[in-house]
């Protein structure tokens, strides 16, 4: 009786670690934000000082909202779709600021499904993502492209962007999108969350949120 009172403590302990090391990995991922976007945040607002300081000044405001936003959140790891829209509408207005009107947002919002349930963060490395291959690599203007709907215990999120097929590709690693599966897989403990479709002329990333978790 002693030896199975002890096998099943150091089971209950051996699953209370494992609950740990995911919430540890979980945390690690979700705060990996690229530094890259608050290097050329700043860089930009240094220079936007010099020639239009009212522009400087909202792209201030801007990040702190999103930095706040991002950083200050409290331990849950989930919320809903409204509040994530909210916060990429302000990483996506600080990068309008940096590229004017050559970015292009265009949003298709099912809004029966506002307050279905996403992961803190999941699609900033979507826009990220959108923007390095579309308006670094595009001379025109960049269409990010954002659609929304419910499937029902699933909710569906789908962004795209347009972007030049002949231009010499970025390197990267690809390190935001890893992160993006990775995090989704360990959420919902199910692989193929995410879609990757890749057309001449249109990238296309596609999310599958269950609403089970």
């Amino acid at each position: 009786l002693q030896h199975t009172a002890s096998l099943k403590q150091k089971e209950k302990e051996e699953i209370e670690l494992q609950h740990l090391l995911k919430q540890a990995e979980l945390e690690t991922l979700k705060f990996q934000l690229n530094p890259h976007f608050i290097f050329n945040s700043l860089n930009s607002i240094s220079s936007l000082t010099l020639t239009d300081s009212d522009r400087a000044h909202e792209m201030v405001v801007k990040l702190s909202e999103f930095m706040r936003g991002s950083l200050g959140r409290d331990d849950t790891e989930l919320h809903t779709l409204k509040e994530e829209l909210q916060q990429m509408n302000l990483y996506l207005d600080i990068e309008r600021v940096r590229f004017g009107d050559r970015l292009v947002i265009d949003q298709e919002i099912d809004e029966s499904c506002l307050n279905r349930k996403v992961p803190n963060l999941i699609m900033q490395p979507l826009y990220e993502n959108a923007i390095k291959y579309g308006i670094y690599e595009h001379l025109g203007d960049v269409n990010i492209k954002t659609k929304c709907f419910c499937d029902g215990d699933k909710l569906n999120i789908l962004v795209s962007n347009n972007y030049d097929s002949e231009a010499i590709p970025q390197k990267g690693k690809g390190i935001g999108l890893k992160n993006v599966r990775n995090r989704l897989e360990l959420i919902y403990e199910k692989p193929d969350l995410v879609t990757i479709k890749k057309q001449k002329d249109v990238f296309c990333i596609e999310l599958i949120i269950p609403q089970t978790a």
